[in-house]
C-alpha cells in the first residue's frame, strides 16, 4: 500500500512541477521548411515565460546526424520577413544536458535565410538557443526538444 502512495506521490509532483512554461509564447503553426518552429521574443522578456510578447517567428531546418543549419524568419502569420533590418549574423548555442557550445549563422542573401554549422549533438532531446539583433532590439529564440 505505501508503494502505491508513494507512486501517486511521484506521478503528482511529476506532473506539477516536471515542466517550466518555456521561453516565449506557445506556437502552434507547421512549419514550412520541414524544420521546428519557435517564437522570437525581446531578449529581456526571456523570464515571462509564455506571457512574453511575440515578435516574430523562426524556423529551425536540420538534420539529425549533419551538422548544417538554416534559420528563416517569419512574421507572426508565417510570412517570410525581409532581413534587411536585422543583424548578418545569429549567434547561438547548442544545449545538450550540462554541455553548451557556441556557433553562428550568417546571413545568404542569396538564398534568403541564415546558415552555418552547429555542433554535433551526442544525446537526445537537444535545444538551441538564438541571439541576434533588430535594429538596437535584442532578440531571442529557442527550440527546444530536438532530436
Amino acid at each position: 500500500m505505501k508503494s502505491i502512495y508513494l507512486l501517486v506521490t511521484l506521478l503528482l509532483a511529476t506532473a506539477i512541477y516536471g515542466h517550466d512554461e518555456g521561453h516565449g509564447p506557445a506556437i502552434k503553426d507547421e512549419s514550412l521548411k520541414g524544420g521546428k518552429v519557435t517564437g522570437i521574443i525581446k531578449e529581456g522578456d526571456i523570464t515571462k515565460g509564455r506571457k512574453a510578447n511575440l515578435l516574430f517567428k523562426a524556423e529551425l531546418v536540420y538534420e539529425s546526424r549533419k551538422s548544417e543549419v538554416k534559420i528563416f524568419l517569419y512574421d507572426s502569420n508565417m510570412k517570410k520577413l525581409e532581413v534587411n533590418p536585422f543583424s548578418k549574423i545569429i549567434e547561438a548555442v547548442l544545449l545538450e544536458r550540462n554541455k553548451k557550445e557556441s556557433f553562428s549563422l550568417k546571413w545568404n542573401q542569396a538564398k534568403g535565410h541564415y546558415e552555418g554549422k552547429r555542433p554535433i549533438n551526442k544525446r537526445v532531446p537537444f535545444s538551441i538557443d538564438i541571439r541576434f539583433s533588430k535594429e538596437n532590439q535584442k532578440l531571442f529564440g529557442a527550440f527546444d526538444g530536438l532530436d
